[in-house]
């Protein structure tokens, strides 16, 4: 029987940052201990129609370090009372920094998390402010330091690049403080404006001026080279590790791998269906006080579904996709059906094929987005 992963949304945030279209809600902190009931609710119903192992679980958010202390422990011992969880298994945990202190990172380690995500985004305080983030450079220090001291080894970093009014210089002195901090992992994501967000807002009024593509494209070059020789592994387009420190959970989810879903907003990906929860704290608390679930989508996968997911998402490691993998479980022959396309990309040295495996060259990285297009 397949191991499966574990995805819980915490939907509260202290400040909501500006790029950020997530599910999240800032001054709702009195839905708290109703939603953590309702989430120990549909982790316990849950349950009885899973048998899997479990092997990763994540707990994102939203800032699911702004959490009282105490919750953190009481989600994960309702998943390790209901749920047959591997003993070795990745448990993650994004925070804050501003929100890491001693008791809660005590607390953490202490109920069995693992692996600790860090948003930072950057350490100029120009930039932190533009985007909205609260904490500054000496709250990540503070906060690593804390992690540290209390035994965490698997540490990761969010860093953004292409902000606006973001120079190289910036990236750089971003990276080389991150990595001065004795991190295994850093995610170096580029900025999405997102419709809607105040980001995107801004940009459109043309109240800040949007970062060049060509601007954008030279800082992730800059970030993949000088990483590479801090000796940080790209195994993903967005995300280095030192080895064997890369994220088990996420590289199971673009393997897809079977995952479940607990929360506002969570998706889960499970049995050949794809199914989604209520993206309100209210509706969420509601539906699973009601009918035991909050289950608002669903969507069963078709053979070809499968496929363009599997190619969409297996592009983006490092190691791509498995050719054989794709005739033996899908019947597809991807080298047959895309052969003149696959021709052209080997020729712009944008893809190579080797060991059964099709996967972006480092050119090809650049340009991703179009590869995946060509190939579904």
């Amino acid at each position: 029987m397949e191991k499966i992963g574990i995805y819980v949304h915490i939907p509260f945030c202290v400040s909501k940052c500006k790029y950020c279209n997530f599910v999240s809600f800032t001054n709702k902190e009195n839905f708290i201990p109703e939603y953590l009931k309702a989430l120990v609710k549909e982790i316990e119903l849950k349950s009885k129609e899973v048998k899997n192992i479990i092997d990763t679980i994540y707990i994102g958010g939203g800032t699911p370090s702004c959490l009282p202390n105490g919750t953190i422990s009481t989600i994960l011992n309702s998943i390790k009372t209901n749920f047959k969880v591997d003993p070795n298994a990745e448990i993650t945990i994004e925070c804050n920094p501003n929100s890491v202190d001693y008791t809660k990172a005590q607390e953490w380690i202490n109920c069995g998390v693992n692996r600790v995500s860090v948003g930072l985004q950057s350490i100029k305080q120009s930039l932190l402010k533009l985007i909205g983030r609260v904490h500054t450079k000496q709250d990540y220090v503070n906060a690593i330091n804390i992690l540290h001291s209390v035994g965490f080894k698997n540490i990761n970093t969010d860093v953004m690049i292409g902000l606006p009014k973001q120079k190289q210089s910036d990236v750089k002195n971003t990276l080389l403080a991150v990595a001065k901090q004795n991190v295994t992992h850093i995610s170096c994501y580029s900025l999405i404006l997102e419709n809607n967000t105040p980001l995107y807002n801004a940009v459109k009024n043309k109240e800040i001026k949007e970062l060049s593509e060509e601007k954008a494209i030279n800082m992730y070059a800059f970030a993949y080279k000088f990483l590479t020789k801090l000796g940080f592994n790209r195994y993903e387009v967005s995300n280095f590790a030192i080895k064997g420190y890369e994220c088990k959970h996420n590289i199971n989810c673009w393997n897809l791998h079977q995952y479940l879903g607990f929360g506002v907003s969570a998706h889960s990906y499970f049995k050949n269906i794809r199914y989604s929860n209520a993206t309100t704290i209210e509706d969420y608390i509601a539906l699973i006080n009601k009918n035991g679930n909050a289950v608002v989508e669903k969507e069963k996968q078709t053979i070809n579904d499968k496929i363009e997911e599997y190619i969409m998402l297996g592009l983006r490691l490092k190691n791509g996709i498995d050719v054989s993998y794709l005739k033996e479980k899908f019947d597809y022959d991807i080298l047959k059906e895309k052969s003149l396309t696959i021709e052209k990309l080997k020729k712009l040295n944008l893809i190579e094929i080797k060991n059964n495996r099709l996967y972006a060259t480092d050119l090809g990285f650049y340009v991703l987005n179009t590869i995946i297009l060509e190939l579904i």
